[in-house]
């Protein structure tokens, strides 16, 4: 940036001072009719006109400050001191914006611009500028009088504008001195130019002075030689020509006006307006000189590269009259001039195409050139010829209309370029299209086709008639190394039609010997190779294993399979011979592929659907045996549980208590275990499936602390939750997944946690544009014995937990965050751990729910609901009062659910079958029957299905029927419930459940 200001900075200073310089070289020119203050000749016009066209507005300061430097050191008066800064700025401002209206280009190279830099940038704009000065110097001589101020402006006009013409174009030439040299010819030349100048100038001008009349002809002789330097410098001879004469002609006035020479009697104005004329003379004229040389010399480039394209021409070029003349004729060689039947392009320019070509070419010819003509457009025209060279010649033509200035185009430019080759390309990119479709179609057919000889056939079928063949086959090759040979085995056949010779089912081609057939076969195919017999070479190994074949040409490529060569696949011909072409090839290997892909796709999916059948009887096997496990676990702990609920109803001491409830916890925990071996199971073999339905979410939670509020209060922890009101109350998903999660994060949080709370916190995260779903945070958050971070990657595996002692200490499978994170991951969420030891956990999850638009009530929260009431009360029977049917084939169980009933105050009827109990019912109307699912002989829900579908006749049609079953999992609850029971509570009893299904029964009686 500074050293762009500094050069800025010496330019301005240079441009000031040259025209200081200018404004003061001429003081020896004075006019003596006007003084010291009126010059003959004011250079300084040009010289600021010049610096402004150059460098623009921002050098008009310089100028002004130029002018104005000669006459700051004389004692003047204001107005003439400003008159020619003025009048200079002015002008050059002036000359600048004209120019640049005009877009005139400042090297003068054409008339136009000389003309326009002369006339209107020199003349005119000096006119503007010699007024104002006249205007300044009359304001202060007082000049009124109309005739005295019309002389002084015309006196400085001509001197402005005479300046102007001599400096301006000096310097606009010669600012880039680039381009000019002078050899020692163009140098002799030069000096005698120069010195003839002076010599006439001299003459002229000096016998001028005296007389004030021109000296004929000697002054005339100056034009010739400022137009020989017009014609042989151009506008830099000129412009240095002109300032010469100018010096020259000053000189000589200088002289005459110092006292040395004659005197003049007139105003030496005549000097310089011829030395204008001269000037002006000699400028136009080389710019016209410069634009013809540019002309001639774009002519000449025109040609040079309309002849360089001429002799590039891959072709051949015409130029045709309408008639079918041949005018001109372009060639690049003579191969070229006879593919186009032509001999000498010489001896065929004059005459007619009809004598050349053939009628029927000629037409074509004729026609093209008339609607070209007519059209006035570029045409094309496509033709071929029979060559002097070997074979035919396919020519596209381009025909192009010879415009000219008046009239329409008589004749025309007819290119024509050998398309022989493009035209083979063109034939071969469409016969490999062509293939390349019925390949694309015979994969899709293996694709599409189920069955494996169908789809076989159909690909080979479309192959086939896109190659033009007669026969497609498949062979199989059986390596039989510890034989010493291979046999080979036809697999699929194709044939176009009934007269091609058939294979399929011929004994000649069943487990052959593949060598005695073909000899060197294996070892071909074996390397990658393909095989073509074209049955033009007549050799007798070919031909033998044509005749084998019945083929005339045949074409066979190998087909792999997991890296070892199954077979071979191939085409043929079986009437006659064929040269197999690299499309060909191609297109039969693109198919092998394919082909053995498919076969080998298809053996795989067989291997695959028999893994498959073996995979699910195995997990079907494994589903009945845990489902069977389930059963017969929960059968026997429904007596250890029942018997320890009603032994802790008895008076026990404190000892016999304890007892009792760790025999009860144990059986928790062993349920615990099962349950969550089962949902394991379900969840990694994938059998799994998620329910879809509303809920209310607060319920959830509530549901989920209920289960954990009995040890909470025993070790004095606070429990509470704690849901965002960006939360909504209802959404669309399952439940009762979310409620087991939440449940498996709240019991790890009681059980790890002995003093302080557990709280589950709920709230909304940002999600997507899709606003109807929220993505949901939860977090079950405790203060319990906290978890080392090193240890957060054995949280979420089956069957581990944090170290070896914690199952030791707090007990636990380990399966319950392992079914959470499986369960979250089903849901499309993710779930992580947040611990510091001897601070607390934080278990985090987020899912993503939809948002329902109704309104589900609420239930109370669960800190203010009434708890569960696990009691054995008479008093119950009193206040739901049922008669009761026990169906219970177990007689442990049965006495067990028996003797809860008593303690509850009922007396049921107790039955061990089904057909017991369809006796019982058929007799007497019960207002709920406790049905066992799995009965000898008719099942509790085959029973429940005949009663329900009106086949047995009971007291009551709407007989109310609760399944007790040991069968535990959600699935086992909808049998009973698609089945037609009413509801459902699982072994092992509990009180609360059983109370609860008691209480449900009373209510459906009331309703």
């Amino acid at each position: 940036m500074k050293n762009h200001t500094l050069r800025f900075a010496l330019k301005f200073l240079c441009s000031a001072i040259a025209v200081a310089f200018a404004a003061q070289i001429t003081v020896a020119l004075a006019d003596l009719r006007f003084g010291d203050h009126i010059r003959q000749i004011a250079p300084v016009f040009g010289v600021a006109i010049a610096i402004v066209l150059l460098g623009g507005y921002r050098y008009l300061a310089a100028v002004f400050v130029g002018a104005l430097l000669p006459s700051t050191f004389e004692e003047q008066q204001y107005l003439l001191l400003f008159s020619m800064p003025f009048s200079v700025t002015l002008t050059a401002a002036l000359a600048y914006r004209a120019l640049a209206l005009l877009e005139v280009e400042l090297q003068m190279e054409r008339i136009r611009d000389a003309l326009c830099v002369i006339f209107v940038g020199l003349v005119l704009s000096t006119l503007l500028g010699a007024l104002v000065q006249t205007l300044f110097l009359s304001r202060a001589w007082n000049l009124i009088v109309w005739d005295e101020f019309l002389h002084l402006f015309l006196t400085n006009w001509l001197s402005a504008a005479v300046g102007a013409i001599i400096v301006t174009p000096f310097i606009l030439t010669w600012f880039k001195p680039a381009g000019f040299r002078l050899t020692g010819y163009q140098g002799v030349e030069v000096c005698l130019w120069f010195l003839a100048l002076l010599t006439f100038g001299h003459v002229t001008f000096q016998n001028w002075a005296p007389t004030d009349t021109l000296l004929y002809p000697m002054e005339l002789a100056i034009f010739p030689i400022m137009a020989w330097s017009a014609i042989r410098f151009g506008l830099r001879g000129a412009s240095a020509g002109v300032l010469a004469l100018a010096l020259l002609a000053g000189w000589e006035i200088v002289a005459i006006l110092s006292g040395t020479g004659n005197g003049m009697s007139q105003s030496p104005a005549n000097v310089w307006i011829f030395v204008g004329i001269v000037s002006a003379t000699s400028i136009c004229l080389a710019a016209v000189m410069t634009e013809l040389r540019m002309r001639e010399s774009q002519i000449l480039e025109n040609e040079t590269r309309l002849s360089a394209f001429t002799e590039a021409l891959p072709d051949i070029a015409f130029v045709l009259t309408r008639t079918g003349k041949i005018r001109d004729i372009f060639a690049g060689s003579a191969r070229i001039e006879a593919n186009h039947r032509i001999v000498s392009a010489e001896r065929a320019v004059g005459r007619n195409i009809a004598d050349i070509f053939e009628p029927e070419v000629c037409r074509g010819f004729l026609d093209t050139i008339e609607k070209t003509i007519l059209s006035n457009e570029i045409r094309k025209h496509e033709y071929s010829l029979m060559s002097a060279d070997v074979g035919t010649h396919v020519f596209e033509a381009r025909v192009t209309p010879m415009r000219r200035s008046v009239g329409g185009a008589s004749s025309v430019v007819w290119v024509a370029y050998d398309i022989s080759e493009r035209k083979v390309a063109e034939l071969a990119i469409r016969d490999r299209d062509r293939i390349l479709r019925a390949t694309a179609r015979a994969n899709n057919n293996l694709l599409t086709t189920q069955d494996v000889g169908q789809a076989v056939e159909a690909a080979m079928r479309e192959v086939g008639q896109a190659l033009d063949v007669e026969r497609g086959f498949i062979f199989e090759i059986s390596d039989r190394t510890h034989e010493a040979f291979q046999s080979f085995c036809i697999k699929h056949e194709w044939r176009v039609d009934e007269s091609s010779p058939k294979m399929v089912g011929e004994s000649l081609y069943q487990d052959s010997p593949l060598e005695e057939f073909c000899p060197g076969w294996y070892q071909i195919l074996a390397a990658g190779r393909h095989i073509q017999i074209d049955g033009l070479r007549k050799e007798r190994q070919s031909m033998d294993i044509l005749r084998h074949f019945n083929s005339r040409s045949m074409l066979v490529v190998p087909m792999w399979m997991e890296g070892k060569l199954y077979g071979f696949f191939g085409v043929d011909h079986c009437s006659r011979a064929h040269e197999w072409s690299d499309g060909e090839i191609y297109a039969v290997r693109v198919l092998s592929t394919s082909l053995s892909g498919l076969i080998l796709i298809r053996e795989q999916e067989k291997l695959l659907r028999a893994a498959k059948e073996t995979a699910d009887a195995a997990s079907s096997a494994k589903g009945e045996f845990l489902a069977i496990m389930s059963h017969e676990i929960r059968t026997p702990m429904n007596a250890i549980v029942g018997y320890t609920d009603l032994l802790a109803q008895t008076d026990l001491s404190e000892v016999q208590s304890e007892h009792a409830a760790i025999i009860k916890r144990s059986g928790r925990a062993l349920l615990d275990l099962i349950n969550n071996i089962l949902d394991y199971s379900k969840i990694e073999s994938r059998a799994l499936e998620l329910e879809t339905g509303d809920f209310d979410l607060e319920q959830v939670v509530c549901e989920s602390l209920e289960s954990i509020l009995v040890t909470a209060k025993s070790k004095g922890i606070k429990v509470d939750y704690d849901i965002d009101d960006a939360v909504q109350e209802t959404y669309l998903g399952d439940a009762h997944r979310i409620r087991q999660v939440l449940l498996n994060l709240a019991n790890n949080a009681v059980k790890f946690t002995e003093s302080g709370e557990i709280i589950i916190r709920i709230e909304v995260q940002p999600s997507g544009e899709d606003l109807s779903y929220d993505r949901l945070h939860f977090e079950v958050k405790d203060t319990g014995c906290g978890i080392a971070k090193d240890k957060f990657e054995r949280l979420f595996r089956a069957f581990s937990q944090v170290d070896s002692s914690t199952t030791r200490v707090y007990g636990g499978s380990g399966l319950g965050l392992i079914i959470s994170k499986r369960l979250i991951e089903r849901m499309d969420g993710r779930i992580w751990v947040e611990s510091e030891v001897g601070v607390g956990s934080q278990f985090h999850f987020e899912i993503q729910l939809l948002r329902t638009d109704h309104e589900v009530r609420t239930r109370v929260p669960f800190d203010t609901a009434n708890e569960s009431d696990d009691s054995l009360e008479v008093s119950f029977a009193a206040t739901y009062p049922l008669r009761l049917l026990l169906c219970e084939d177990d007689k442990d169980n049965r006495w067990v659910i028996r003797e809860l009933l008593e303690m509850l105050g009922y007396r049921p009827n107790v039955v061990e079958s089904g057909e017991d109990a369809l006796e019982q019912l058929k007799h007497r109307a019960y207002d709920a029957v406790l049905m066992d699912v799995r009965l000898p002989g008719l099942s509790g829900l085959e029973l429940t299905q005949a009663i329900r579908s009106g086949a047995e006749k009971i007291e009551k049609d709407d007989q109310y029927i609760i399944a007790v079953t040991a069968y535990a999992m959600n699935e086992d609850r909808e049998k009973c419930l698609a089945a037609g029971m009413n509801d459902y509570i699982r072994k092992p009893v509990e009180i609360i459940e059983l109370k609860d299904a008691l209480r449900r029964a009373s209510q459906s009686r009331s309703a």
